[in-house]
């Protein structure tokens, strides 16, 4: 063995340690930083940030995820950005008695270019929900429907999907989606996969309407909306 290779060999070993933590602190989802607080028998309220101009504007998924939270996959694209997980949202609601309608599987999103399969066409299961935002400044709760533009004027019906069991597939983090979708714990009826591909309507946020990007918004989730 050449004189010094011992040292050296540390040193690598050293640095490639180093490297392995600094690329798994890169990759680790950040920790929930709040608890989904209830507020009464029927009703929870969890904290979340403003990111309406990339929900508008991004090429990805534009119009599609109203509420993520903030280390899912899809965080980039949402509305707003919940400093809680979907899972800690998915226990709060079931807490309340509520029970998810789970009736949405993957082939609902992985399907929806073949237009002979039906399953893009199945429509969001579950209990009604209410999404209701606390913006500053504002006396009273907002209808998150009122935030928003529907080109397709069919507007929202929320229900409680759970999709518990899809939540590995993707790790989108998804609480709130504006269609029919298995990565969203709450998704609405009046929208399908399918419509989402056929673009019938492409949901934007009025951004007068919100506080600045970064700002913060309180939502409230009201089971029998």
């Amino acid at each position: 063995m050449p004189r010094g290779s011992t040292g050296s060999q540390r040193s690598i070993s050293r640095l490639g340690l180093l490297a392995a933590l600094l690329l798994g602190c890169g990759n680790a989802a950040p920790e929930p930083t709040a608890a989904v607080r209830r507020l009464d028998a029927r009703t929870v309220e969890f904290p979340s940030t403003v990111n309406a101009h990339a929900f508008n504007h991004n090429l990805a998924m534009r119009g599609y995820h109203a509420v993520v939270w903030k280390g899912g996959r899809s965080a980039g694209m949402a509305l707003l950005q919940a400093d809680v997980t979907d899972t800690q949202l998915l226990d709060a609601l079931e807490a309340l008695g509520a029970k998810p309608g789970n009736a949405l599987g993957m082939a609902t999103w992985d399907e929806r270019k073949d237009t002979h399969n039906h399953a893009p066409d199945q429509i969001i299961q579950g209990p009604p929900v209410e999404i209701l935002l606390r913006l500053p400044n504002h006396p009273n709760l907002v209808p998150l429907a009122n935030v928003l533009d529907d080109p397709g004027h069919r507007g929202l019906e929320l229900r409680f999907g759970g999709h518990r069991a899809n939540i590995p597939k993707w790790h989108s983090g998804c609480i709130v989606c504006l269609y029919s979708c298995p990565g969203s714990k709450i998704g609405n009826a009046r929208y399908t996969v399918r419509d989402y591909e056929k673009e019938t309507t492409r949901f934007r946020a009025k951004e007068d309407l919100l506080p600045k990007d970064g700002g913060r918004v309180g939502v409230v989730v009201r089971l029998g909306g």
